[in-house]
């Protein structure tokens, strides 16, 4: 048995497809960026999904638009008739926070109003949703809308729980979830503070690997994450294989930018404290673009702290910049998950290892 993890090369959006052995098929956001044009690098993820008829998960980890976007066209919504048709991508099971449910300042981003939407309409139909969090205006919702609590509080999640998947799910795999809070989803300022942040457990005979599911959430959610895990001896729930940097490889995954930060940020140290629970020969994967001295995201002092904070065996990766040795459009980073570990596919490419700043002293 054996699962692939894929990232797509979508500039600074996220798009990632969890592939179970036994054919189910998870996907973390949906950000369709491609223009069309000849010029464009970024990868066309609507034809890439095209030939997946039903995601058993379809997860948005926050209301963005480099997070959503095109999903109104990609996927079969039940709450209207318009989003029908056997072309689109049907959702078994829809994953959004409570700050997504209940945004409210969503016009400007119409693919999020539409993902809300849905939303909305499976909690009040109790079915197919899980909504993370349960800030005290959830219940007001609910009971602004006549639903009792009781008949949904089984689709309610809460950070520090494992979640409960449906057998064709448990098998393979376990999530445990470290963010939102519930007290940190009422009156939301920055829409990726209550992003959702998992652990995602692959099992393959005795081996576990770890995948550290993060969206884009700011450091100081990272900071109460680690104080409540470790306060809760939640610690192995912080193991990571395969770490998903958090907002396309901003500092602010990382720590305020001060004025001496404009070669290398430091972490704080709850943040340095995670990057040290990677396993031997980890992988960490930012979904952003070619990292240079001018992007902002992705700022290469937040690359520079994520290669020194981990150990020398663990490898850098952004999304844009994997590239075949014969040049051309930056393709996906795949990985194999085994009984033998995590193996990075198509490995004859340019990116990390020709791009990434010198080597420490004792990284191969």
């Amino acid at each position: 048995m054996s699962q692939t993890l894929t990232f797509y090369p979508l500039g600074n959006a996220e798009t990632c497809l969890l592939e179970l052995g036994n054919g189910a098929k998870l996907l973390f956001d949906y950000a369709a960026m491609y223009d069309g044009s000849t010029t464009d690098t970024r990868y066309d993820i609507k034809k890439e999904l095209s030939t997946i008829k039903e995601f058993d998960v379809v997860m948005f980890s926050h209301a963005h638009d480099d997070h959503t976007h095109g999903a109104s066209e990609f996927f079969y919504l039940d709450h209207a008739k318009a989003y029908q048709s056997e072309s689109r991508a049907k959702i078994k099971e829809l994953w959004v926070s409570a700050a997504f449910l209940l945004d409210t300042d969503l016009e400007n981003q119409s693919d999020a109003k539409i993902i809300r939407a849905e939303a909305r309409h499976r909690l009040k139909n109790k079915y197919g949703i899980k909504v993370f969090a349960e800030p005290d205006s959830l219940e007001k919702w609910l009971t602004d809308h006549e639903i009792d609590y009781d008949d949904v509080s089984d689709l309610i999640i809460h950070a520090g729980q494992v979640i409960n998947l449906p057998d064709s799910l448990n098998e393979e795999m376990q999530v445990f979830v470290h963010a939102p809070f519930s007290d940190d989803s009422e009156d939301i300022q920055d829409k990726n503070d209550p992003s959702l942040v998992l652990q995602v457990r692959l099992f393959n005979n005795e081996r576990e690997t770890n995948l550290l599911i993060t969206g884009d959430t700011p450091y100081q959610v990272l900071d109460k994450i680690v104080d409540i895990s470790q306060a809760n001896s939640n610690e192995s729930f912080l193991a990571w294989d395969i770490y998903d940097i958090p907002h396309h490889c901003s500092y602010t995954g990382l720590n305020e930018k001060g004025e001496k930060a404009v070669r290398i940020i430091t972490p704080t140290d709850n943040v340095q404290w995670l990057l040290e629970q990677a396993t031997t020969n980890a992988h960490m994967v930012a979904s952003c673009l070619k990292i240079t001295e001018e992007t902002s995201p992705p700022h290469m002092c937040a690359k520079r702290a994520y290669e020194k904070y981990t150990s020398p065996d663990v490898k850098f990766l952004a999304t844009m910049e994997h590239i075949p040795f014969s040049g051309g459009k930056p393709t996906p980073i795949k990985f194999v998950i085994d009984s033998f570990g995590v193996t990075l596919k198509q490995d004859r490419m340019q990116e990390v290892y020709f791009k990434k700043s010198a080597p420490r002293a004792g990284k191969q």
